[in-house]
């Protein structure tokens, strides 16, 4: 009728599955822009740093893992995203950290407390080549996993522990020892000695890791007292520290031939570490003579440098010594003073400390030093107070080229020790009586380990589950004592996930995967089971870690299917008899060929255990070329419910290229497309 108009709209049915995906579906988004669409499979091909069946989704920085499953026996650590202690947000390429770790890829762990503002973060490797030159061999630490990820606190002088957040009392000489009264224990004051040959230039001297100004050639005893005196390393806060004295008649450090520069350590006493110089701007006016400048230890500090001098306690919240009775400070000689180290015994003593001797805990050695020899697990001046336990050091300086976290020290370095109780206060992430073990890391809605969904394991018990084309492999880690390569092997620990869950922290859920139902003329796997058998023996079958029922020789085709079934790494299996007999077996062999219907690609091998079959083999027929990859490449995965977002025209399947229940974006839907509009 005149004025009004009327649409029809034909539709058609694309029932083909190769007819609609080869003219409707071409390749989800066209790679947005991340990668190339191969137009024969409609398959992407994403650029290095993203993927996802649409190159959606970007990769993230990696690292050397904090935790994993060894690859081979002691080899563990491979590069993964977020270094396996963050999560990835694939919108944005970046880590996630959990608490306690930072770095673009989580490769750092995060310094206790930020030092307490009285330290500097260094990792390992840093920290190794800080050391003091005097006080022994500089060892590298530059080839281990962690030399670049284990990070600890340098701290400022007069502070120490894991955080730096506790205080050095006073260190002085034991008041009732090495006394002249008898000659055969006495003790002495640490004397180096400095010769320097040069006629022009500078040098400097450096102590426990401080360096001093520039010394002229020329300087004088004071003035060479003065650029040491000045180094905080060198104690000196109410007395001359050190006493300097040229050897001879010479006025100046340096001569043409030599001057001897005796230095005698006033207050710091005990073996202390030999002075270290830098003579590179010395010169000589000799024509081929060169300045020379070297130190060497005449005479090795023998008196004690004990905190509180052994004759009191030590406050580390304060840096301060409380004196046992009839103790007090000192002026380091055993008189009266300021130092605030407990050097001075007020009266003549006659008995050890403590109400009772050494509290009950040690045995008193008696006249004339009346010093504690305390039990184990008890410490202080009177034994009054506790050890706690110990452990290898999360970060120490190393033993040996590449030779680390071997020195066993209290609370292994990162805690902090209870001296009433003896217990160990463990830094955050730190467990265990020596705070010796990393934590597992903690989520999910109750903020457990591995967010109930895991076990917490060390990387020694972790290694035992590698797989190796999906058989259990006897992988060790950690098993030859001491050796550095593998320190942490009962120290740090990971999660091992529950089946279907993965991430760090096992929060994140596996999607379903499948075969790509738009790549076509792909083949299933198939193997064949050759049994030949009297009739009453029988084995089991296991793939991929799930073994089966007991199989008899005599058992039916249905019989082993269901068998094979039972199993969820197999799901659906078809058979077929070559003899025909409907016998798993015959006396004079019989050949199954079992077909993978819904588990793809290259398959491992069926294997067969706890046989009692006279003769009985597993070879591949066919090599599945099926994909089995997640969501079929055919939609996303949503990490945090384990459910895939199925691109348009694709859905559920049923594994086998139908419709059905396994999630999985494997089925091809039916497409209904316009075909043409009209007006009437």
């Amino acid at each position: 009728m005149k004025g009004f108009h009327f649409t029809f709209i034909t539709t058609s049915l694309y029932l083909s599955s190769y007819f609609t995906s080869t003219h409707a579906m071409p390749c989800p988004s066209l790679c947005n822009g991340h990668g190339r669409c191969d137009t024969g499979s409609r398959q992407c091909s994403c650029y290095n740093g993203f993927f996802g069946a649409d190159c959606s989704l970007a990769e993230c920085p990696k690292g050397h893992a904090w935790s994993d499953v060894a690859t081979a026996i002691d080899t563990a650590h491979a590069k993964v995203e977020c270094s396996n202690r963050g999560l990835c947000d694939y919108n944005t390429a970046t880590c996630v950290c959990d608490e306690g770790f930072e770095g673009q890829a989580c490769e750092r762990k995060t310094c206790p407390n930020k030092c307490n503002g009285h330290g500097r973060c260094q990792s390992m490797a840093y920290f190794a080549s800080l050391k003091d030159p005097g006080s022994g061999t500089v060892y590298e630490y530059e080839e281990i996993w962690d030399s670049d990820m284990m990070y600890g606190c340098n701290c400022d002088p007069g502070y120490f522990g894991p955080d730096c957040s506790l205080k050095h009392c006073p260190a002085g000489d034991d008041p009732l020892t090495g006394t002249s009264l008898n000659p055969d224990t006495q003790q002495f004051n640490e004397k180096q000695q400095i010769v320097c040959a040069a006629t022009g230039g500078t040098f400097t001297i450096s102590f426990r890791g401080e360096t001093t100004a520039k010394i002229a050639f020329d300087a004088s005893s004071d003035e060479v007292k003065a650029a040491l005196e000045a180094l905080s390393t060198i104690s000196n806060d109410y007395y001359d520290a050190l006493d300097v004295v040229y050897v001879g008649v010479k006025t100046q450090a340096c001569t043409f031939d030599g001057t001897t520069i005796q230095i005698e350590f006033l207050q710091d006493f005990g073996d202390l570490p030999q002075m270290t110089t830098d003579g590179s701007l010395l010169t000589h006016y000799y024509a081929g003579v060169d300045p020379t400048l070297t130190v060497t230890t005449i005479v090795v500090g023998t008196k004690e440098n004990e905190y509180c001098s052994n004759r009191g306690l030590c406050n580390v919240e304060t840096g301060v010594c409380t004196c046992l009775e009839n103790y007090d400070t000192s002026d380091g000689y055993s008189a009266s003073g300021q130092r605030g180290d407990c050097g001075y015994a007020d009266i003549t003593i006659t008995n050890c400390p403590g109400e009772v001797a050494c509290s009950g805990h040690g045995v008193c050695q008696g006249d004339p030093t009346y010093r504690c020899s305390c039990s184990k697990g008890w410490t202080g001046g009177d034994c009054s107070e506790m050890t706690c336990p110990y452990g290898r050091s999360w970060f120490s300086l190393p033993t040996d080229n590449n030779e680390g976290h071997l020195t066993r020290t209290e609370c292994s370095d990162m805690g902090i020790c209870d001296r009433e109780y003896g217990i160990c206060n463990c830094l955050d992430g730190f467990e265990g009586a020596a705070c010796e073990r990393l934590k597992c890391p903690t989520g999910g809605l109750d903020d457990v380990q591995c967010s109930g969904h895991g076990k917490c394991m060390t990387m020694a018990l972790l290694a035992e589950w590698a797989e190796d084309n999906g058989d259990l492999t006897p992988y060790t880690y950690g098993t030859i004592p001491n050796d550095p390569l593998v320190w942490d092997f009962d120290k740090v620990q990971g999660c091992l996930c529950d089946d279907d869950y993965w991430g760090y922290d096992c929060s994140l859920r596996y999607c379903p995967t499948g075969d790509d139902p738009a790549t076509l003329h792909q083949l299933d796997e198939i193997q064949d089971l050759y049994c030949q058998d009297n009739g009453d023996g029988k084995f089991k079958l296991t793939f991929r870690q799930q073994t089966t029922d007991l199989i008899y020789a005599s058992s039916s085709m249905d019989y082993l299917k269901n068998a094979l079934e039972s199993l969820s790494t197999v799901n659906k299996v078809d058979l077929e008899d070559l003899n025909g007999n409907d016998k798993v077996c015959d006396t004079t062999g019989n050949t199954v060929r079992i077909k993978f219907l819904t588990s793809h690609s290259d398959l491992p091998d069926l294997q067969i255990t706890e046989s009692y079959i006279d003769s009985i083999s597993i070879t591949e027929f066919v090599k599945g070329t099926k994909e089995q990859i997640e969501c079929s490449g055919r939609g996303l995965c949503d990490y945090s419910t384990g459910l895939c977002e199925c691109f348009t025209g694709y859905g559920s399947s049923d594994g086998m290229g139908g419709p059905g229940a396994y999630g999985d974006c494997g089925f091809q839907e039916l497409v209904i497309a316009p075909q043409y509009i009209t007006d009437v």
